[in-house]
């Protein structure tokens, strides 16, 4: 059976590397906009489940893999910025603040028809950061394919306390992805 993550993300990619499994890389595309709901958890899962299913039904006898990821803070949820003034906004908004960082996982088995997914959350409390700090971070990685502007090294470097599920370093909950492998039959 044919491992596919549904993702181009290196973050999601790194996942497998780090369980030493081998895998397809193809996109989904799907339209995220037309997923809507007001509960990000529910969103974040439904996200990761329609990327899943989407290239799962053009791939049979396949497993597929897909995540979605984004941060809320004051019942603001942060996707991906649109440009790199508003990646310095939204870290900004983040410096010396709680914020959670929502992960959905979903693995489609496309011979079965059977989907698994769920979503997971950890609160991240980022130190105060000043603007040099951002300008530094923002020249250095590209914060424009990344939900709130940073990935897992941007959290390492700004967080002053992280609690919960470590999701943000692969964009994948890693505890779920293996769970979800081993009950379709991979050995990891």
């Amino acid at each position: 059976m044919r491992l596919i993550l549904a993702s181009q993300s290196l973050l999601r990619k790194r996942a497998f590397d780090i369980l030493g499994l081998k895998c397809e890389t193809i996109p989904s595309n799907f339209d995220e906009s037309l997923i809507k709901d007001a509960n990000p958890h529910q969103r974040t899962k439904k996200l990761a489940e329609a990327k899943a299913l989407t290239v799962g039904v053009k791939h049979p006898d396949s497993l597929v893999v897909a995540g979605d990821l984004f941060a809320v803070m004051d019942h603001k949820v942060y996707e991906k910025p649109k440009d790199l003034k508003e990646a310095e906004r939204m870290l900004k908004a983040f410096s010396g603040k709680e914020h959670e960082v929502i992960s959905g996982i979903a693995v489609y088995n496309s011979k079965t028809k059977k989907m698994l997914s769920t979503s997971k959350m950890c609160k991240v409390k980022f130190r105060v950061i000043n603007s040099f700090e951002i300008k530094d971070y923002i020249s250095r990685y590209p914060v424009l394919r990344f939900a709130a502007a940073f990935d897992g090294d941007g959290l390492l470097r700004f967080a002053e306390r992280i609690d919960g599920s470590y999701n943000f370093a692969t964009g994948l909950p890693m505890p779920e992805l293996i769970l979800f492998l081993r009950l379709n039959g991979v050995k990891v």
